[in-house]
């Protein structure tokens, strides 16, 4: 607990780390209920932020959009009018920011706050997803790695060549969604998960998907790969998923 009472928390998402200090969470506590949204471009957008219980005025309810690289931005308050496409719906127990169009550069996390005395709490944001990055050369695959000769094999799930950003979810463990790729990167991204989990990447709302299995066998040296069915052709988000045996190096 930080002095005077308050506390921090640190949202993990693909912009980074964002530490967020917040007033004591028994006073009020926010939620944002989509943690990813996904749209197309031109499509308006609402971001909900509930409360369990009511806050003190439109005028202090906030919001703020995170890019890659750079510090939360103030967009308006629930009290404020339209300003650039953007407008505040506001209830005591709920505040919902409208986009009026969301264009590609919309692609951030945004955050709900509620300014009180001279602290700001956040809720724990939406990641907003405009249009499809996928490519007809866009890949995944289902890498296996190792610390050392005697660790265990490690998963990681790797895609190359999108347009955007994507959605990778770890099935079968605990994980939560991770999204990579915002701030229009062309690096290669990498999201390393654990043994017998399916790694599954989306790259828009909609659309027929593809498995991809590689499995990894107890004997030595054996080493299989299949891709499973799905639907061919549009717009293509990838699965793959990896179990892990005892063998030596791939």
């Amino acid at each position: 607990m930080a002095p005077g009472g308050s506390s921090c928390m640190t949202v993990l998402v693909a912009v980074g780390l964002l530490p967020l200090c917040m007033v004591p969470a028994e006073l009020l506590e926010l939620w944002q209920p989509d943690p990813v949204l996904f749209v197309e471009p031109g499509a308006a957008v609402s971001i909900r932020c509930m409360a369990d219980e009511g806050m003190d005025g439109a005028g202090k309810v906030l919001w703020y959009r995170r890019r890659p690289r750079e510090p939360p931005q103030l967009l308006l308050s629930c009290i404020d009018a339209t300003r650039d496409g953007f407008s505040c719906e506001y209830r005591r127990e709920t505040a919902v920011l409208h986009i009026q169009a969301a264009h590609p550069k919309d692609a951030a996390l945004y955050l709900c706050a509620n300014a009180i005395v001279s602290k700001l709490q956040f809720s724990n944001g939406t990641v907003l997803l405009v249009g499809d990055s996928w490519r007809t050369h866009s890949w995944v695959q289902v890498l296996a790695t190792r610390g050392s000769p005697q660790s265990p094999l490690s998963p990681i799930c790797a895609v190359g060549a999108s347009g955007g950003p994507v959605l990778i979810s770890w099935l079968g463990g605990d994980r939560p969604q991770e999204v990579l790729g915002l701030g229009n990167s062309t690096e290669l991204l990498l999201s390393p998960g654990r043994a017998g989990e399916l790694c599954e990447v989306r790259f828009n709302a909609s659309g027929p998907h593809i498995q991809r299995s590689t499995e990894l066998h107890a004997a030595a040296g054996e080493h299989t790969a299949r891709r499973m069915g799905g639907k061919e052709g549009g717009v293509t988000p990838l699965c793959g998923s990896f179990q892990v045996g005892h063998m030596g190096g791939i």
